[in-house]
């Protein structure tokens, strides 16, 4: 379990997917606020700053390398993980040269997932 809570940012256009991520990752502790598309994310993004973003590729309207654009300017010490369904898309391709930590395909285990977020913050049993 994390020693302080992890501040998560979600971006996922699926609002199913979107709603039980961030029950799970409440359920653990994290502090989760979400965005359906990059218009919200990057209304958010002004709010506070965010531990850990899971950021889908495909979106509406702006892409979600563009979110993952905005977030390196906005907040470089952010760590970014894309989850997307489509591994061989083009924003997908165009987000990681920006620096995103990890690339996940969907369905993703939400187990996975938050063992990802914790080692990449740092906050595992043995962080300081």
């Amino acid at each position: 379990m994390p020693q302080r809570s992890i501040r998560v940012l979600l971006v996922e256009d699926n609002q199913g997917l979107l709603d039980t991520f961030s029950d799970i990752l409440q359920l653990v502790g994290m502090e989760v606020d979400k965005a359906g598309d990059a218009q919200a994310a990057y209304g958010l993004l002004g709010q506070g700053r965010y531990d850990v973003a899971v950021v889908d590729m495909v979106l509406p309207g702006p892409s979600g390398a563009e979110v993952v654009r905005k977030l390196k300017e906005t907040s470089p010490t952010t760590r970014i993980i894309v989850c997307t369904a489509y591994y061989d898309s083009i924003p997908l391709q165009q987000a990681i040269p920006l620096g995103v930590d990890k690339t996940v395909q969907k369905p993703v285990d939400p187990g996975a997932l938050i063992a990802l977020m914790i080692e990449l913050t740092g906050q595992g049993a043995g962080a300081e």
